[in-house]
């Protein structure tokens, strides 16, 4: 079984458990280690299709932004540092010699050069972290239609869906301790966010309340099974509706345009998701 474009490249060396990666990638994206700093480049060119998995995965550690205290961060400085390093990930991709692979492999080099495009357009044209505080919801209580969630999504955020249910002692407690960063990441994000987009902080105020109800919901439904999560339910609550507070009280200042343009979109297209068309 071998993966082709409309799949992400995946880890492993055998088709099939390269498939099975793929599938448990967006819980993997989202769950590293508290502390965690960017990966080290790569000191050797991969030469094979199996060095070339090992650069993916310390690819992927790389493009996840360093981590406090659980809390992801998005300041000016670790973006800008993460943009400025990401050229010599590229560098070392376009290094690698493709011209003896199977068409398989090379396809799948193809998208590791398509995700390093992504994140390079990131960081020159979306900007999520800076223009869109909705980029910033914590708890998303209901699953996505699709592998990864579409959409720009905050590193970390907790995907309720991918936890076994009825949940776990452990799994509540490790829940509840993600939530309680809820606080401190949304006093990082005032800090974060200088976008002028009207529209992106317009719709921001009705998905940041939409995450207050959800953890509302959550804390009624585990309040006698959990009763430590449903208090830290309620604590997110609270910093959530500020949140939302704050970015309303923004909105009067914010008066620019909030889309990328048609050459933006159409080198997107082409250069991330690969499709031979313009906007």
């Amino acid at each position: 079984m071998h993966l082709r474009r409309q799949f992400p490249i995946t880890p492993h060396r055998s088709d099939m458990r390269f498939l099975i990666a793929l599938l448990l990638l967006p819980l993997l994206s989202r769950c590293a280690p508290a502390g965690d700093e960017p990966a080290d480049l790569p000191a050797d060119v991969p030469g094979s299709h199996g060095e070339l998995e090992d650069f993916f995965f310390a690819w992927r550690a790389f493009q996840a932004p360093p981590v406090a205290d659980g809390v992801p961060d998005y300041s000016a400085s670790a973006m800008a540092a993460q943009h400025e390093a990401l050229a010599g990930w590229q560098e070392v991709l376009a290094s690698v010699d493709t011209t003896r692979w199977p068409v398989a492999h090379q396809v799948d080099w193809h998208l590791v050069w398509a995700e390093m495009n992504g994140l390079d357009f990131e960081h020159r044209i979306t900007r999520p972290w800076e223009r869109d505080p909705a980029f910033y919801v914590w708890f998303y209580p209901s699953p996505t239609d699709v592998p990864e969630r579409e959409g720009p999504t905050i590193h970390g955020a907790i995907e309720l869906d991918y936890i076994p249910q009825p949940l776990s002692g452990e799994d509540a407690a490790d829940i509840a301790r993600r939530l309680r960063r809820a606080a401190p990441l949304y006093a990082a994000a005032r800090e974060n966010l200088t976008g002028t987009g009207r529209d992106l902080w317009h719709t921001s105020v009705r998905s940041v309340r939409e995450q207050s109800d959800d953890l509302e919901a959550l804390a009624e439904s585990v309040a006698e099974t959990h009763p430590d999560l449903a208090a830290a339910a309620l604590e997110a609550k609270e910093a959530s509706e500020d949140f939302a507070g704050w970015v309303a009280q923004q909105l009067p200042q914010k008066t620019g345009p909030s889309g990328i343009g048609k050459d933006a979109h159409t080198w997107n297209l082409k250069m991330v998701h690969l499709l031979p068309y313009t906007w």
